[in-house]
This record gives structure tokens, C-alpha cells and sequence, in this order.
């Protein structure tokens, strides 16, 4: 017989299942820190809801980032006459308030009504003719030094 004294049990290097588990769990941390980082547009999407069952047509492309609070932010888009557009503006933090306005070329405000929520709010606008419009908007954290955002719109 063998004595446990005298041959000591190897440890064993990590099996094949415990380094599988090991990285799904890495890239499983990674994944849950990234979409912290979307929910604003996860949040936008949640403004355009009652958009989409109205008919609108959600586009893709949308923008994203982090500004300094209070910082108005604008985006200029060629907007079509004949189109009634919608665009939504989300955010993932508590305690912030969102404006949002749409101007023509003469920076005459164009949007038909806005409508504010806790983490987003949303612009209809009918464009009085076809050409480049200016999306301004600003958020203001009351906590936050930069304040998370995204920016989406649709058509109908």
C-alpha cells in the first residue's frame, strides 16, 4: 500500500472546463460593461415606441457620446418636405433634463411638439421644405459632470 505521506497529492493545473469558464465569465463582464454604456439608446428606442405603432419608420444610424453638462450639442440633417420626422433623445442617468429643438436655415424653430420623460424625450417635426435642419439639444445633470446620450430618429 501507498502511503499518503510519502507521495503527496499533485495538484492538478487548471482543466479545460475551468479555463472555458473562466473567459465566458471575462467576456460575459465585458459585455455587461458595454451595455451600461447603450442604454441611452436602449432609452431613445423606448421614446420612439409610441412612434413606430403610429407608422414611423425607425432609421439605424443614430448618434451617441458623452458631453459636459449643460453643453448644447447640434447635429444638422437633410430633412425632406413631405416627411413627417420624429427624433428621440435618451439618456441612461438619473436627474437630468433634456431640450431638444429642431431650426431651419434661418434658426426658426420648425418642430410640431416635444414631449419630455425621465430618461428621454422626443421632437416631431414636418419640415416646411426640403434642405439642411439643425438638432440642437442640451442635457443638464444635477449630480454628473458628463451626461451619456444618445440621438435617433424616424420617418413616416
Amino acid at each position: 500500500m501507498i502511503s499518503s505521506e510519502r507521495y503527496p497529492q499533485m495538484k492538478r493545473p487548471w482543466s479545460r472546463f475551468q479555463v472555458l469558464a473562466a473567459a465566458c465569465l471575462l467576456v460575459l463582464g465585458a459585455t455587461c460593461v458595454y451595455a451600461t454604456v447603450d442604454e441611452s439608446h436602449d432609452f431613445a428606442m423606448e421614446a420612439a415606441t409610441p412612434f413606430v405603432e403610429q407608422g414611423f419608420i425607425v432609421r439605424e444610424d443614430y448618434w451617441n457620446g458623452e458631453v459636459k453638462s449643460g453643453q448644447k450639442l447640434q447635429i444638422t440633417h437633410q430633412l425632406f418636405k413631405g416627411n413627417e420626422y420624429a427624433f428621440w433623445l435618451g439618456t441612461s442617468q438619473e436627474g437630468v433634463t433634456l431640450d431638444m429643438k429642431v431650426y431651419d436655415e434661418k434658426n426658426q424653430p420648425v418642430q410640431i411638439n416635444a414631449k419630455a420623460d425621465k430618461f428621454f424625450m422626443s421632437v416631431r417635426v414636418n419640415p416646411p421644405k426640403t434642405g439642411t435642419y439643425k438638432i440642437v439639444f442640451e442635457l443638464k445633470s444635477k449630480t454628473d459632470a458628463g451626461v451619456l446620450w444618445a440621438l435617433a430618429y424616424g420617418y413616416r
